[in-house]
């Protein structure tokens, strides 16, 4: 305990007579670092998968020094890292293509259309085939793991969120993984359907199930509505593994459903790109960011995370996955009130004030140090 009062005095001390020589380097040095391990590359092809929907092919940008395009597992994702509008972001997509398509030098990244989605719509309207982009290593742990999972795997998909099971499907189509895959897909009507054709090729393999739902309309050789107990029983062994990818009411609705079948909370898994929050009350605080050759005092919103307002004044942060789990984010909260959404944190770094600000949301003026 004192160990922690003494380091909270020096911290205010830092607060009041900032040098760059006071600040120790820590391990989040090390993480921030990967961060420049970067990979350059070009818009091989665009391809359009659904009215809202379009898949980017990326090859290695040779002219930048990436040669290769690093390995990857099936369920993992590459965080794209753009400049726009005189601020840095970053956005995680799931792969959607094959792990070994990645040894023949090509990535495919599947985008659905936001509503005002900075991102999304900047790579439908602006980013064409020969552009260069600038990607992260492929990182994250969802999907199939073959020393966790059970060898019956369900996995729960709405929308976009198929994107991670036709990079398992095809997996185990090229022997990659061993495991028996259903895939339960709900979407909208049928022209909402993305990879239509690749999952009736895939379908083909016995290991290999995917089986639509539409909400908004009735069709042949489809199921009826959203998806529920009577749609996922046939597909269910003694032991089971359940993935899910899609919007969050799917995982509340699932998680219902679950339940029922006594399948224990340690074999279901859930990726998720989104943080949803919104304050009782929207305010302006100040937001001093403190770095190892800067300090920059800012303004930020009650419903914004501490990192987007950090990406719009220009702050060049470290981020990937924007949820909370990754890590790379993590810095030091030194004074104010924040409230955090869904960050995965263990109880040692919490304790020491340790944050991720992309689930971050500021309650006060906040004081935030920032290892770059």
């Amino acid at each position: 305990m004192e160990n922690i009062t003494e380091l909270k005095k020096v911290r205010q001390d830092i607060i009041k007579d900032y040098s760059a020589k006071d600040i120790l380097d820590t391990h989040i040095d090390k993480e921030v670092s990967k961060m420049n391990d970067l990979q350059y590359v070009i818009v091989k092809d665009i391809i359009k998968e659904t009215d809202d929907t379009k898949s980017f092919i990326l090859e290695p940008d040779v002219s930048k020094g990436t040669r290769e395009l690093a390995p990857f597992k099936a369920g993992q994702y590459i965080s794209l890292k753009l400049f726009i509008d005189d601020a840095y972001v970053t956005r995680a997509y799931s792969l959607s293509s094959s792990p070994s398509e990645a040894l023949k030098n090509f990535y495919r990244i599947t985008i659905k259309k936001v509503p005002n989605g900075l991102v999304s719509n900047i790579m439908f309207k602006d980013i064409k085939v020969g552009d260069g982009l600038t990607i992260s290593k492929p990182m994250g742990e969802f999907g199939y793991n073959k020393i966790r999972d059970e060898e019956n795997v369900i996995a729960i998909a709405g929308g976009s969120g198929i994107t991670p099971f036709m990079s398992l499907a095809k997996a185990i189509k090229d022997k990659d993984e061993e495991c028996s895959l259903t895939v339960i897909y709900s979407v909208k009507k049928e022209k909402d359907i993305i990879f239509k054709d690749e999952i009736n090729e895939l379908n083909k393999n016995k290991n290999i199930n995917f089986v639509i739902t539409l909400t908004e309309e009735e069709k042949d050789n489809y199921l009826n509505g959203y998806i529920n107990e009577e749609m996922i029983e046939p597909y269910l062994k003694e032991f089971n593994t359940v993935l899910m990818c899609g919007p969050k009411g799917l995982y509340q609705t699932m998680n219902e459903i679950l339940l029922k079948f006594n399948i224990p909370k340690k074999n279901v898994h859930y990726e998720n790109f989104n943080v949803m929050y919104e304050p009782s009350e929207k305010n302006t605080y100040s937001l001093k960011v403190i770095m190892k050759d800067e300090v920059k005092t800012i303004k930020c919103k009650s419903d914004e995370s501490l990192l987007i307002s950090m990406e719009k004044a220009g702050i060049k942060a470290p981020s990937s996955c924007r949820v909370g789990i990754c890590g790379f984010c993590r810095s030091i909260l030194i004074q104010g009130k924040v409230k955090t959404i869904g960050a995965t944190q263990v109880k040692a770094l919490s304790e020491n004030d340790y944050i991720h600000p992309c689930v971050t949301y500021p309650e006060s003026d906040v004081v935030l140090k920032l290892d770059i």
